[in-house]
Parts: structure tokens; sequence; C-alpha cells
């Protein structure tokens, strides 16, 4: 089904989502694997990724390093669409609250409305990212893709 989706109805399915919160547990479960043999890190794949996966203690901890950097990634990219989308409170966030010489300024309609527009982009293009690492995480589990 997610094959033969169009490009735009992609961010507005569940998927993105769900491998969003697959991607932020997955460096728990792969720690875990060492305890449980890779049960609940299974049972996560086949309720999220609607896939079940044939992995194991070893292929747990061979995904360690990919879970880092997809955890890194999928926080940085939601962290990037949030503050360009609510642009005013940035200093929330502990970012520059200036305006004036930032793109779309020098006033805070035009800012927020460049931003905003970029982030808009940018939560388009995350779905494409993350399905990326969770195919590349489920050829790693052993799952035929």
């Amino acid at each position: 089904m997610l094959s033969c989706m169009r490009w735009w109805k992609l961010p507005l399915s569940g998927a993105p989502y769900r491998h969003t919160l697959f991607l932020l547990l997955s460096l728990p479960l792969a720690v875990w694997s060492l305890f449980d043999h890779g049960t609940a890190q299974r049972r996560a794949a086949a309720l999220l990724l609607a896939h079940p996966t044939p992995f194991s203690r070893v292929r747990g901890l061979a995904a360690v390093p990919l879970d880092a950097v997809s955890l890194m990634v999928v926080g940085y990219c939601w962290l990037g669409v949030l503050v360009n989308v609510v642009y005013p409170v940035r200093p929330l966030f502990g970012m520059s609250g200036e305006y004036r010489d930032s793109w779309g300024g020098p006033t805070l309609a035009g800012a927020w409305a460049v931003h905003a527009l970029a982030g808009i982009a940018f939560w388009l293009l995350i779905p494409w990212l993350l399905r990326g690492y969770v195919a590349l995480w489920r050829r790693m589990a052993g799952a035929d893709n």
C-alpha cells in the first residue's frame, strides 16, 4: 500500500508517525534485546511497522549504531519542523528570538511566513527519510522488504 501512495499523501498517513515512534524506541529496544533475545523488538516492529521481523540478540546489537544515528536524525528533523512552524516561540527553546535579520525579516510576519513554509516543506520530506531508515532497519533485522 505504501509503495503505490502518492508522494503528497504520505505525510498525511499514519505511517510516518508510526515509523517515528519505532525509530525513537529502537535504541532502547536494541539494548533490551540482550536480555529478552529480541522479543520486545520483534513485537514493536510487528505493531508499528506492520511486518514481523526475525530478530535476535546479535542482530539487535548490530543495529545499535543505526538506531543511534536514526534517533538523532529523527529528533533533529521533527524539532526542525516544530521550531520553524511555531517561529515566534523560538525563545522558549533557547533560540534567538531576533527576527529583523532572519530570513523573511525585518517583520515578524515575514520571518514567520518564510520559516513556516520551510517547516512545511521539511514536514513533507521527513516521511521519505523515515521510510529509508525503516527499510534499512528491516534489512538489518532480516525481514523481507
